[in-house]
């Protein structure tokens, strides 16, 4: 009995043990590696001199990872050669096709290619540069790079120097030296060689060493470089901006239509009738590209015109053109319109109106437009309004004095009166009180109100709006300190999306400003010739400048900032 307990002791002994050494436990390991790669060797050594080789290679301490070597490695004077790359486990080496050329100082930044296999570190040693003559170029260039329009720094864009006295630039051909922004938008160009530079800035989508645009951004400086010292500071904007000339890419007949299509963007068309007793509604499509004709002509013969467009460059085109339409089976487009103040909107009783057509209009029936306090009280507009169309007949602004303060200021009243009496107001509308009174406004838009270009008639539509109570907003006022007398204030909100903009006040003011943070951004007309010109990079015009105010503006409800004062 004895022999046999200890022989179960023993076993439970034994699968105690087996169970411990057949579990895995983790090696409880040491700190991360945050130590990058540092360089060993490098042929030829770093500011080295006389260098006659066709290669460069670097040695480094521990395995690494390249990262994108060819996007991250900026060689100046650029090299537009390609170059072999032969990439070992601790080792890089580039050979070039050609041996480099004579008295030249050569930069390679490699930025963030090099890396370590196991966290990714990034090498510090990135940047090699030496010389195949007696001497280092030592002069530099650095600055900052920023979006014109929004004043925020601008990632991973090239800044670039061109040899003043040279035909090339970012639109033809690659540049002599470069470099990239980072995350803040700085820059730094080195071991650049004294001379005479033009200095530019574009974003290199593609990689091709060019500015494809309109695709891509740019930016460039009107100064010449006369680079005979080291030059700190040097600001960029950049935009996107097309420089093309502009031209018709078709002018026919698309179904019900006549249009003509442009490589770009317009701000401005007109059309000239040869024979002038002819009307013509025409209009823009959405993207401003497209000018569409309406068919309301008798004549079945092709009419001669003259066509003018302007694009934000005052660059004009002028041709003469024939329009003719043709029978179709096709039916013509929706008409279709949009109307500010928006659905649900807060307004006052001065009420600013504006309806939005795709299509010019050629009759408005008043009758079908008007307010409704509630079931017994209306307010219509009529032909006495204020009114506007634009010229295209697209736009329909309207202006209208409202009694919706007093009304709602009645039903408080009509609470308190004895049954079956009701109030008068001096324009003779009687405010009733009725049991179906609205505490909103309803904007009525009736079947057939609008009469298009096509002859067909605009749908009905329904928009309510309420008061809009002052307690609810707040006011930025300040004054303006500058030498300049012609500008433009705007204020911003969100991804800077225009909410007010005054022209020209010393003393400003924003009123009715929602709760919330805001920015405020000025284009001054530095030529006072009325307008905020963008400049020319062909002409060697820079933008007009723009000022933003340096911090961001919190207004609360029922709350005024007075001392928003703007100085430049």
């Amino acid at each position: 009995m004895k022999y046999i307990f200890s022989l179960i002791f023993l076993s439970f002994v034994i699968i105690y043990f087996l169970t411990e050494c057949a579990s895995i436990t983790p090696p409880g390991g040491g700190p991360r590696d945050t130590i990058p790669p540092v360089l060993l060797k490098s042929i030829p050594e770093h500011k080295s001199l006389n260098f006659s080789g066709n290669s460069v290679s670097l040695v480094y301490d521990e395995y690494l990872k390249i990262e994108n070597l060819n996007k991250q490695l900026i060689i100046t004077p650029i090299i537009q050669d390609d170059y072999e790359q032969k990439i070992r486990r601790n080792s890089i080496e580039l050979i070039f096709p050609e041996p480099f050329k004579d008295s030249t100082t050569y930069t390679l930044n490699f930025q963030d290619a090099i890396q370590d296999i196991t966290e990714g570190n990034i090498t510090e040693d990135n940047v090699l540069a030496f010389s195949t003559g007696d001497y280092i170029d030592s002069l530099y260039i650095n600055g900052k790079a920023m979006e014109l329009l929004t004043n925020s720094p601008v990632d991973d864009f090239t800044v670039c120097l061109y040899y003043f006295d040279d035909t090339l630039d970012i639109f033809n051909s690659p540049p002599i030296y470069l470099t990239k922004t980072n995350k803040e938008g700085e820059y730094l160009i080195e071991n650049i060689k004294n001379g005479i530079y033009k200095l530019y800035v574009y974003n290199d989508v593609n990689s091709n060493l060019t500015c494809d645009m309109p695709r891509e951004m740019f930016g460039f400086s009107s100064d010449t470089i006369f680079l005979n010292g080291s030059i700190d500071s040097i600001f960029l904007k950049v935009q996107n901006l097309d420089m093309r000339d502009i031209e018709i890419q078709r002018a026919n007949a698309s179904g019900k239509y006549f249009e003509i299509k442009t490589n770009k963007t317009l701000v401005d068309y007109s059309v000239f009738p040869m024979d002038t007793s002819q009307i013509l509604y025409h209009n823009f499509v959405e993207d401003k590209k497209t000018i569409r004709f309406y068919n309301n002509l008798d004549a079945n013969d092709s009419i001669q015109f003259i066509f003018t467009a302007m694009d934000s460059l005052d660059y004009t085109f002028i041709d003469t053109l024939y329009l003719k339409f043709i029978e179709t089976k096709r039916d013509f487009d929706e008409f279709t319109f949009s109307v500010e103040p928006k659905n649900n909107s807060k307004i006052t009783d001065e009420f600013m109106g504006k309806i939005i057509f795709n299509k010019p209009i050629t009759h408005i029936n008043f009758d079908s437009l008007y307010f409704e306090y509630d079931s017994v009280t209306f307010q219509y507009l009529s032909d006495t309004i204020t009114y506007s169309l634009e010229k295209r007949r697209d736009v329909f602004n309207f202006k209208i004095d409202l009694f919706f303060t007093e009304y709602l200021k009645s039903l408080i009243r009509s609470d308190t009166l004895p049954e079956g009496i009701s109030e008068t107001r001096p324009t003779g509308q009687r405010l009733e009180g009725s049991s179906n009174r609205n505490k909103n406004l309803i904007f009525h838009i009736g079947k057939g109100a609008f009469i298009s270009a096509d002859g067909d008639s605009s749908k009905s539509l329904k928009l309510e709006y309420q008061l809009l109570k002052t307690d609810n907003f707040g006011i930025i006022k300040g004054n303006v300190f500058s030498q300049y007398n012609s500008f433009n204030i705007q204020l911003l909100k969100g991804k800077n999306e225009v909410v007010s903009e005054v022209q020209n006040e010393k003393q400003y003011i924003f009123n009715q400003v929602n709760a919330g943070e805001y920015s405020i951004r000025v284009f001054i007309d530095n030529n006072n010739n009325g307008k905020w010109d963008p400049g020319n990079i062909f002409k060697n015009e820079e933008p007009e400048h723009i000022f933003f105010y340096p911090e961001k503006i919190t207004i609360r409800a029922n709350w005024e900032l007075t001392d928003i004062n703007l100085e430049f």
